[in-house]
């Protein structure tokens, strides 16, 4: 009886301790300076997710660019090759 009624005082004890814990770190929330400061880093973020959506898109033109330059040069080289191919048979 003895033993039973210390692990009851015990559990209670622990009870006690565990909800006094959770009623202790449910504080007041966050005040108006603390809102602000969130908002204000939400509109950074999205503001700086909008320059990166930018910057993906002009780094995907300029690779078009380059790529349709490539492009250019390589039938340039191709018309050079060709022509230079003629003349050499019309030399012999």
């Amino acid at each position: 009886m003895a033993n039973l009624r210390s692990k009851l005082y015990m559990l209670l004890i622990a009870a006690m301790f565990s909800g006094s814990a959770f009623m202790v770190g449910c504080g007041g929330g966050v005040d108006e300076e603390q809102m602000e400061a969130l908002n204000n880093l939400k509109a950074e973020v999205e503001s700086l997710r909008a320059q990166v959506k930018g910057k993906e898109d002009e780094k995907a033109s300029l690779q078009k660019q380059i790529s349709d330059k490539d492009a250019k040069i390589k039938k340039c080289n191709d018309d050079m090759a060709k022509t230079k191919s003629c003349v050499d048979g019309m030399g012999k």
